[in-house]
């Protein structure tokens, strides 16, 4: 594959799969936010992983495309 390819597709893949996810969890997170459970700490744990792991398939597909290149 091209290199602006491997980039197109993980740009989609941030904006398709990656950043709804995120503003899902951190929606949760705001409309539980007033619970005592610590549902909302959860659920701002857990978006920060995924803001982790999105940046890591970012990286990786970096790394793709200038091996590709």
């Amino acid at each position: 594959m091209r290199a602006g390819t491997i980039l197109a597709r993980a740009a989609r893949r941030m904006w398709l799969i990656w950043m709804p996810t995120i503003f899902a969890v951190l929606a949760i997170s705001v409309l539980t936010a007033s619970m005592e459970n610590g549902l909302s700490l959860l659920a701002i744990m857990v978006a920060g992983a995924l803001v982790i792991m999105s940046l890591g398939d970012w990286f990786s597909a970096e790394l793709a495309a200038d091996r590709a290149s």
